[in-house]
């Protein structure tokens, strides 16, 4: 059972919507903010929330946790100002948008014992959950390569690239699997509709215990994929999201022999119970208030996650 706790959501869009929705269900949301006063307003009356000033919620003693789901550019400022006034800070995804910032956030939180928990936000699907879990029992043999595809005809956003938008999500997952920052980076990239980065990227991931992944991040294509594997010497398992939750995770048993021979073997569907990802997200933030455990994705594993985007950044 989540204990209630106030907490402040700056940020009212539609990710911030559903941040508030489930805050609002478990107790926990004591007041929002966005600089745009219509959403703030219109997401006050569904909840019957108050509206506060940036100002009052870093002061208030009352709120003891803030989550900042604002666009990417104000993460940093915001986080700092949160952890100087002494509260605890769960940051959407991206953490910020450049290294520097992130080792500034992080060193902050530390020096405050502060949580600062980042959004990674399919750490805390019941599909990838149980991937990893199959992976460490044995269920593929020794993973060799990691593929991720995150694909579709999305937002164009002007401050952020598809990088820090869509990759995000998968680096933080490969980074859980492999345990270990990558060697080497080999980037292409797709330079079309944003001034400030690709829209379209296809990196590989080289990992010094022989692991390799693939990443194509894409917000141009025309269909709607998101597809994680994991291929190993004794088949491969694939998360797909796009799929019903009776479909999300399969077993795949084929595998290419030491002498290139396929063994093909018929695909097994993995027994997964639904559950809403944010609500884990959330409740894991709050309880690690509560006891001062850092959270699974906490500063540290999103200052890795930054440290990759920054590689596939430099390779541009």
């Amino acid at each position: 059972m989540v204990k209630e706790l106030n907490i402040a959501l700056i940020g009212c869009g539609n990710w911030g919507k559903n941040i508030a929705r489930n805050l609002h269900q478990m107790g926990s949301l004591a007041c929002i903010y966005d600089i745009n006063s219509k959403l703030s307003e219109e997401l006050s009356h569904d909840h019957t929330l108050p509206t506060f000033e940036l100002n009052k919620i870093f002061k208030d003693k009352n709120i003891k946790g803030i989550v900042i789901a604002s666009p990417a550019k104000t993460h940093k400022d915001l986080a700092i100002k949160a952890l100087k006034n002494n509260k605890d800070v769960f940051i959407e995804k991206p953490f910020c948008l450049s290294l520097p910032d992130a080792h500034k956030l992080s060193e902050l939180a530390t020096n405050k014992n502060r949580i600062l928990m980042v959004g990674h936000l399919l750490n805390y699907h019941n599909a990838f959950i149980k991937m990893k879990e199959l992976i460490k029992n044995g269920k593929i043999g020794v993973p060799k390569n990691i593929r991720a595809n995150r694909l579709a005809m999305g937002t164009i956003r002007s401050e952020e690239s598809v990088i820090y938008d869509l990759s995000a999500h998968d680096i933080s997952m490969i980074l859980s699997i492999t345990e270990e920052l990558p060697i080497d980076v080999n980037v292409q990239s797709i330079h079309h509709n944003n001034n400030v980065g690709p829209d379209a990227i296809s990196v590989k991931l080289s990992f010094s215990k022989g692991v390799t992944a693939l990443i194509n991040s894409d917000w141009m294509c025309p269909y709607k994929e998101h597809k994680f594997s994991v291929i190993g010497t004794q088949g491969s398992l694939i998360f797909d999201d796009t799929k019903n939750w009776s479909e999300k995770l399969v077993y795949n048993p084929s595998f290419i022999t030491s002498r290139n021979s396929i063994i093909n073997a018929p695909i097994e569907t993995i027994k997964i119970q639904e559950n809403e990802p944010l609500e884990i997200e959330l409740k894991e933030f709050i309880d690690c208030v509560y006891s001062r455990k850092d959270p699974l994705t906490d500063h540290n594993e999103a200052l890795k996650v930054q440290t990759v985007m920054d590689m596939i950044d430099k390779k541009i």
